[in-house]
């Protein structure tokens, strides 16, 4: 007994709490539903938060140089930054210069140290400035993850330092 007074008092909230559904034509006063507009396919590149970047590296091992590559590929792909290796350029932008070597010489393919450093500059012939340092070893499987970690720093410096942009 006391199931189904359980049963029956569920069946009444549910009843009472279910949304209203309305079965109005589109002729009835109701505007008809509008289509939405078309989704663009690509990202737009968001204009109030764009930083120009250069990436310079240095070094005699293919895993460093790897990472570099793919550290330009990421820059130029992101909506967010706007690659520049140009130093002819006179634009403000900020540096990241990436200096790799072996983790051991005799055997280069294993691992690679790397330094790296974010400076600013206003433009060409003026001093730069340092934003942050950081340094570290990768492997060659982890190159992608590292590659996402320094995006997300790139970006983290670029917002704390916005007002040199400016």
């Amino acid at each position: 007994m006391a199931t189904f007074r359980m049963l029956l008092l569920l069946s009444a909230v549910a009843l009472f709490a279910a949304p209203a559904v309305s079965f109005a034509a589109p002729g009835d006063g109701q505007p008809a539903p509008q289509a939405g507009k078309p989704v663009p396919d690509k990202p737009e590149k968001v204009r109030d938060r764009m930083t120009t970047v250069s990436v310079l590296a240095t070094g005699t091992d293919s895993i460093g140089s790897r990472l570099a590559t793919r550290l330009k590929e990421r820059f130029n792909q992101s909506n967010l930054f706007v690659l520049n290796d140009d130093e002819g350029k006179d634009v403000p932008k900020m540096g990241l210069q990436i200096e790799t070597k072996p983790e051991f010489p005799s055997r280069p393919n294993v691992g690679s140290v790397y330094s790296i450093c974010w400076t600013f500059s206003q433009g060409r012939g003026y001093l730069r400035y340092l934003l942050a340092t950081d340094s570290g070893i990768v492997a060659s499987d982890d190159i992608d993850a590292l590659v996402d970690k320094l995006v997300e720093r790139t970006d983290g410096i670029a917002a704390k330092y916005s007002n040199l942009w400016k």
